[in-house]
C-alpha cells in the first residue's frame, strides 16, 4: 500500500512538472521566438527579392498573425529609432499587443493598430505606459526613413509631439506628407508581408465609436470588420 501511495504521488508530481513545463513553454512562445536564429535564416532565404528583404540580421523583428489569419514580418530598426522600438519591442514582449484591433483604415493608404482592445462589442482603449519622446526631424531627431510602402510607425497626437504611445500604423502606399512629423522605424521584409499590409488597408469603413475610458469619441474610418491581432512574436538574435 505505501510503495503504491510513494508511486502515485511521484506520478501526480511528474505530470505536475510535465504540465507546468508545457504552460510556460507556451506563454514565451507566444511572445518571444525561442531560436531566432533559425528563424531569422529562413526569412533570409527565402525573402531576399526585389525592393523588400533583410537589412541587418541582427535587427529585432517582429511577426504579427491576425484573426485573418494572415501574418505579417517587419525588421524593426534601432539604428533610426532606438527609443520607439525599444518602446515597440517592451510592448510585443508584455504580450500587449494580444487581441488589439485594427481600428482605422485609410483606403489603400494605412491600418492602424495597437490601442483599442474589443470589450462587450466596444472599441475600448488599452492602458499603455508613458509617452515616448517622438523620434522625427520636426521634433529634432534625424530621422531617414521614409514613410514608403511598407514602412511601420508611430501614431501620436496631432499637437502634441511626444504623444506616442502604443498605437503604430504601416503604410500601403506613399505617404511622403508625414516624413519628419512621425517616427518611421521598420518596414515589412517581405512582399507576402505587404500584400497583408494592402488588402488590411483596404478594409471597408463606417461611422463607429472609440471609447477613451467611459468617452466615446466618433470617427468615420473604423473598420466596419473586427481585425484583431491574435499574436505578436519578437524574433530577436541578442
Amino acid at each position: 500500500m505505501k510503495k503504491f501511495f510513494y508511486a502515485l504521488l511521484i506520478s501526480l508530481l511528474l505530470i505536475s512538472t510535465a504540465i507546468s513545463a508545457f504552460a510556460c513553454s507556451d506563454s514565451a512562445e507566444s511572445f518571444v521566438d525561442p531560436d531566432p536564429v533559425s528563424t531569422i535564416a529562413k526569412w533570409q532565404k527565402t525573402y531576399t527579392g526585389g525592393e523588400f528583404g533583410i537589412r541587418n540580421k541582427k535587427d529585432p523583428f517582429v511577426e504579427l498573425t491576425f484573426s485573418t489569419g494572415e501574418s505579417i514580418r517587419v525588421e524593426l530598426y534601432p539604428s533610426v529609432a532606438p527609443i520607439t522600438v525599444n518602446n515597440f519591442v517592451s510592448y510585443v514582449e508584455e504580450g500587449f499587443y494580444i487581441g488589439v484591433a485594427i481600428h482605422r483604415t485609410l483606403e489603400g493608404q494605412i491600418f492602424q493598430c495597437g490601442g483599442f482592445e474589443i470589450i462587450d462589442d466596444k472599441l475600448v482603449q488599452k492602458a499603455t505606459h508613458d509617452p515616448i519622446k517622438g523620434e522625427f526631424l520636426s521634433n529634432g531627431v534625424t530621422n531617414t526613413l521614409p514613410h514608403i510602402r511598407g514602412v511601420i510607425s508611430m501614431a501620436r497626437l496631432r499637437d502634441s509631439m511626444d504623444s506616442a504611445t502604443s498605437q503604430f500604423f504601416i503604410c500601403a502606399t506613399t505617404m511622403s506628407g508625414w516624413d519628419g512629423s512621425y517616427a518611421a522605424f521598420g518596414r515589412v521584409i517581405d512582399e507576402e508581408s505587404f500584400t497583408v499590409v494592402s488588402r488590411l488597408s483596404d478594409l471597408e469603413t463606417g461611422v463607429a465609436d472609440l471609447y477613451y475610458g467611459e468617452t466615446p469619441y466618433s470617427s468615420s474610418d473604423v473598420p466596419l470588420t473586427r481585425v484583431t491581432i491574435t499574436k505578436a512574436v519578437l524574433v530577436w538574435d541578442r
